[in-house]
């Protein structure tokens, strides 16, 4: 299909036919996401639209885009957008790029959140913050809190800021420059949220070509996957409140069992649960101190 026609049909189904000739898995929903930036349109937009004619910009355009994404760069970097949690962030080459399997720690966080309403959590530390994803999200959905968002990357923070100045919550987010925890010495959290990198160097060796694109400082997690999460789990202790606290970590499920270890022998009185994501896969490990009751 050397020309991709000029309405919006003919380009959409010229799209993911390039897209799947390029053995992009999700080539239907990823041509609409290209035609829908291209056109600066949302879904139901584009749908009412399939008959009316695109510009000559347009489809010279749409063949670029589709032409870039068909060599595997993400399309999160070519948009310069990836959507999280209802919420559309900013997203360069310099971070990782956001994952919906990601947003089971929002979840988990928010649940635990509500639960403890009486103690009405304030505080949240978001180690190896880098678009600002969870630090973003979660001062978004609790108007009440503020967070300490850590990462070693400069360039990664900047984009952190874009996206809390975006989202209209800059102000309850304190960017901090650092190795892990570090930056945060001497400070107690009721939430601290990592989504540190815990990919194994076998796993790394086999991944997609998108992956690879990837800033390898926020992928590559050591031989085993986990390095940062055995060092942030000797932080911990002098982190979380002792009168009520949570700490949540995105794990390959290859770790789980390996993690959960970690943070049990890092906090004996701890709670350590492993968490399935929507895929049943082992997706996140979380360690909860529960408040000390007088007596």
């Amino acid at each position: 299909m050397d020309s991709p026609g000029s309405s919006v049909a003919e380009l959409l189904a010229w799209t993911r036919a390039r897209l799947k000739d390029a053995g992009i898995e999700e080539f239907q929903l990823e041509g609409e996401l290209i035609l829908q930036h291209v056109l600066d349109i949302d879904a139901a937009r584009m749908f009412a639209v399939m008959n009316d004619i695109a510009s000559s910009e347009a489809v010279a355009e749409l063949q670029q885009v589709t032409t870039r994404r068909a060599t595997r760069e993400p399309l999160a970097y070519i948009t310069g957008k990836r959507g999280f949690y209802g919420r559309e962030l900013i997203v360069t080459p310099d971070v990782l790029i956001p994952r919906q399997e990601t947003e089971l720690l929002v979840d988990l966080a928010l649940k635990w959140a509500a639960e403890h309403a009486e103690a009405r959590p304030e505080r949240i530390a978001d180690i190896g913050t880098g678009s600002g994803t969870l630090a973003v999200t979660l001062a978004a959905e609790l108007p009440h809190v503020s967070v300490d968002a850590v990462d070693v990357s400069p360039a990664a923070l900047e984009v952190g800021r874009s996206n809390a100045e975006a989202h209209g919550v800059v102000d309850r987010i304190q960017f901090h420059e650092g190795d892990l925890a570090i930056p945060l010495a001497g400070n107690t959290y009721q939430l601290i949220l990592a989504n540190l990198p815990y990919v194994r160097a076998d796993t790394l060796k086999t991944a997609q070509p998108e992956v690879l694109q990837e800033p390898v400082l926020a992928l590559f997690g050591g031989e085993d996957g986990l390095d940062l999460i055995k060092r942030l789990a000797t932080m911990l202790p002098g982190m979380m409140d002792p009168q009520g606290s949570m700490a949540l970590f995105e794990i390959d499920p290859l770790t789980a069992a390996g993690t959960a270890e970690i943070l049990a022998s890092a906090l004996p009185t701890a709670r350590i649960t492993v968490v399935n994501d929507l895929a049943g896969l082992q997706r996140c490990v979380t360690a909860e101190i529960t408040r000390t009751k007088a007596t």
